[in-house]
């Protein structure tokens, strides 16, 4: 029963510190069994040597890309989808910070911004082009605009 697995509430990760019922389970570390939490086991697992650094204020930095995050459960649900930094939109070419998700476009999933998604899926074989000052011009009405996304929001309701 209980008192077979019971610690009387001192157990701690060896890596990250962490409680027991702060964690989903116990699992084997460079010590030995039950040394780790489920977290820094996976990390563990996959080859890591030691627990993820915290800065001064708790907080978890991605290695790739340098984004703090608050646990170390956020950063493993970030990393899975992290690229450094080096996204780039097959169309337009902004970052991945720079739009509101990655879209399927003609080359396959997550090739197209989502403002150039929204081209793609509209029938569009291309890009929107920019003037020489890197503005973005509506073809209905020719007013220049600073993003794709601000030419969209304009389309909406240009005559």
């Amino acid at each position: 029963g209980h008192r077979r697995f019971c610690d009387g509430g001192q157990w701690r990760c060896n890596w990250c510190g962490c409680k027991a019922d702060a964690t989903s389970g116990k699992t084997t570390g460079p010590d030995g069994p039950g040394t780790l939490c489920g977290s820094c086991g996976s990390r563990y697992r996959g080859g890591h040597e030691g627990p993820v650094l915290q800065t001064l204020d708790g907080k978890y930095a991605c290695e790739a890309c340098g984004k703090l995050l608050d646990s170390i459960g956020a950063l493993g649900g970030h990393r899975r989808f992290c690229d450094g930094g080096q996204w780039r939109c097959n169309w337009c070419g902004c970052k991945a910070d720079a739009t509101s998700g990655k879209t399927t476009g003609p080359d396959g999933p997550g090739t197209l911004c989502g403002s150039c998604g929204s081209r793609y899926r509209g029938g569009h074989e291309g890009p929107v082009l920019q003037t020489l000052d890197g503005k973005y011009a509506c073809e209905a009405c020719g007013k220049l605009l600073d993003s794709i996304g601000a030419l969209g929001g304009h389309r909406r309701f240009c005559d």
